[in-house]
């Protein structure tokens, strides 16, 4: 598929989500389940946010693109005149953004599926057993490894875009018409992206280490080792 054909898939996965309708209770449980999750990952990668050089990058893949912070106004945007933005932004820049769109749409597919999993007890402060409870279902096995390697390959792309001069200009020369358009939600989250992965040595190496490290924990808790998360 083009870039844009899987933008698009992304953007119905991302707009058939349990969160957009108004159901304020499962809302409200997914919601502290995600604070719990953001808690254990800032936790088990604090080596990384501790670090100036990689700080910044973390806390954005944490917030941006595992924690879906900035995610709906990007899918409005693009959803809204998709065509438009494939005419003014790069093809790789494109296909940067549907690895990314894809690794946070099926994130939160993943947290919306644990939500209705616990139910009831996440109207309970939220511990490590009963986290783990929803979180090892068999059947998520494939997706979660699959998640994983979504952002390993991000690492990649980004590293592919910030060492090449050409598309970095390329990119900045649309930034006004990108704008115009009412793609400024796109193009700064991926200008950000771009900015705070620029001091890392080599964002495909680093994402891949965290990938691993994630990996390792996903493959604990499956196997029904008691502290996962510890070293």
């Amino acid at each position: 598929m083009t870039a844009g054909e899987q933008l698009q898939h992304y953007l119905e996965r991302f707009f058939a989500l349990r969160q957009h309708g108004d159901d304020a209770l499962f809302l409200a449980r997914l919601r502290r389940l995600q604070e719990w999750q953001g808690e254990r990952l800032k936790h088990t990668h604090a080596h990384l946010l501790d670090d100036p050089v990689t700080a910044e990058g973390i806390q954005f893949l944490l917030d941006d693109v595992y924690g879906g912070r900035e995610l709906l106004p990007v899918a409005r945007e693009i959803r809204r005149a998709l065509p438009k933005a494939m005419k003014l932004l790069p093809e790789k820049v494109m296909a940067t953004s549907a690895a990314a769109l894809e690794a946070a749409i099926l994130t939160q597919e993943l947290d919306e599926a644990v939500t209705q999993t616990l139910g009831e007890a996440l109207d309970q402060p939220l511990t490590e057993m009963t986290y783990l409870k929803g979180f090892r279902q068999d059947h998520h096995h494939n997706d979660r490894l699959r998640q994983v390697q979504l952002v390993a390959e991000l690492g990649h792309r980004l590293d592919r875009y910030i060492r090449s001069r050409m598309l970095h200009a390329t990119f900045r020369m649309v930034r006004k018409p990108v704008h115009a358009a009412g793609f400024s939600n796109l193009y700064d989250f991926m200008d950000r992206s771009f900015r705070v992965m620029k001091p890392v040595p080599s964002v495909g190496l680093l994402l891949e280490q965290l990938a691993a490290r994630e990996e390792a924990i996903m493959q604990k808790v499956y196997a029904g080792h008691p502290t996962p998360f510890e070293n």
